[in-house]
Parts: structure tokens; C-alpha cells; sequence
């Protein structure tokens, strides 16, 4: 996934880990206690400085300093068990699966970041209005938020592609083009609580797909991509 290969974190073989990486000149690192992780900082990222891709799961740090030796970074996941980042350090950062902590900030200053996996977002208020998002965005997946509706989102006229899955409190979606004014594809599944999305209906779809409990209740491709898939049956 993401980028770039990428060399598996072992604790106990750090500096074998690290030796591989620049010997080989690996770009990316990834690291999970099934597979060996078992440290809750990543200093060791002070000596792979040219390191473009980070994914780091089910794990829990409490420093994550090495991160911003990263000048080159490009691609960025790691869990919520962190401490809070300065994604305004990152400028080249083009693709990010974020699950934002109390403090994290400097995401809506990214210039270059095209696509965004957007995790657990759940505000108090049950709104967008606190989200801090680039307006280079390209590409937008909202997983597991807790807002009924799609307002307080800024405007992102650059969003071509959006997606949303397992946002259960979500009722209406008739703002969607008050902040993604030209989208191009739409793919909703297992929110069960929406009911207002008659906006899209009309709307002139590159692709679009909402299925509400299992059953699809609207679908909508361009002659285009059926004539491509008829092409290719």
C-alpha cells in the first residue's frame, strides 16, 4: 500500500532494520507489534531522514520528535495513540490517513496534499465546523464521523472524488456542493440514518454510488466508463 516499498520495524533488530534500509535505500518504514514493533517512540527516524512513507498501526507512542526529520515525507498513517503533530512541518506531504488527536493541527496548511482517508472524526458538536482541511484536495474518504450533516465543511473546489463510510449519525448530505462544488464521484455505504440526498440525483456524475442499509438506493456511472465497461466484459 501507499507509495513506495517499505522495510518492517522490528525492536529487536533496530539497528539491522536501519543498516537494510540504507543499504538497500528503502523509502518507506511500517510498524505493528504483530510484526515486531514493540517501542512507543520513533527516534530512530533521526537516521533515515530521507524516509517518504510512515504506516504505523495498533501501537502507542509517546514520542513521535523523529517524525520531523522527515523533510521528504510524502505519505503519512500512523494510529491515534500519539502525540499531537504539526502537519504544517511536512509541505511535500501528498497522501494522508489521518485520525486526528486533540491538538494535531497545520493540516490545512498543506499545499500539495491531494488525498486524505479521514478516521473517527467526532466532534462534540457533531459538525464539520472544527475541521481543519488543505484546499489542494483531490480526493476525500470520511470513515467512522459522528456529524449528522455535511455543513461547517470549507470549501474544497478542487475535490473530485469523495467518499463516505460508516458515518451513522449522518441524516443529509444537501450541502455537499456548498464545499465540493466540483465533485466528479460519490460513494457512500453504511451510514443507515441518511435520508436527504436527492441532491445528487440530477448532479452530472463521473461515477456515483449510495447503498443505505444494504440496498442501493442510487447509482449513476458517465456513457463513458459504461462504454469502457462494456469494452472490457
Amino acid at each position: 500500500m501507499g507509495i513506495t516499498h517499505s522495510l518492517g520495524i522490528e525492536t529487536s533488530l533496530l539497528a539491522d532494520c536501519i543498516q537494510e534500509i540504507k543499504d538497500r535505500e528503502i523509502l518507506g518504514v511500517f510498524g505493528c507489534p504483530v510484526f515486531g514493533f514493540k517501542q512507543d517512540n520513533i527516534n530512530f527516524m533521526n537516521e533515515i531522514p530521507f524516509i517518504e512513507q510512515v504506516w504505523f498501526w495498533e501501537i502507542e507512542l509517546k514520542n513521535i520528535d523523529g517524525l520531523y526529520s522527515l523533510n521528504n515525507l510524502s505519505y503519512f498513517g500512523i494510529h491515534e495513540k500519539r502525540p499531537a503533530i504539526d502537519f504544517s512541518k511536512f509541505a511535500k506531504l501528498k497522501k494522508a490517513v489521518w485520525q486526528p488527536v486533540r491538538k494535531d493541527r497545520g493540516m490545512g496548511d498543506l499545499n500539495f496534499l491531494q488525498g486524505l482517508d479521514l478516521w473517527r472524526f467526532k466532534p462534540k458538536d457533531k459538525t464539520y465546523s472544527s475541521i481543519e482541511l488543505p484546499k489542494s484536495l483531490k480526493q476525500l474518504d470520511l470513515n467512522w464521523c459522528n456529524p449528522t450533516s455535511l455543513k461547517g465543511m470549507p470549501t474544497l473546489s478542487n475535490l473530485e472524488a469523495l467518499q463516505i463510510h460508516y458515518c451513522r449519525n449522518l441524516e443529509t448530505i444537501d450541502s455537499i456542493f456548498e464545499f465540493a462544488p466540483n465533485l466528479k464521484k460519490l460513494v457512500i455505504t453504511r451510514c443507515a440514518n441518511l435520508k436527504d440526498f436527492k441532491v445528487v440525483l440530477d448532479h452530472d456524475w463521473e461515477h456515483m454510488h449510495i447503498d443505505i442499509k444494504g440496498k442501493t438506493v442510487a447509482n449513476k456511472s458517465s456513457k463513458k466508463d459504461a462504454q469502457n465497461a462494456r469494452a472490457s466484459s
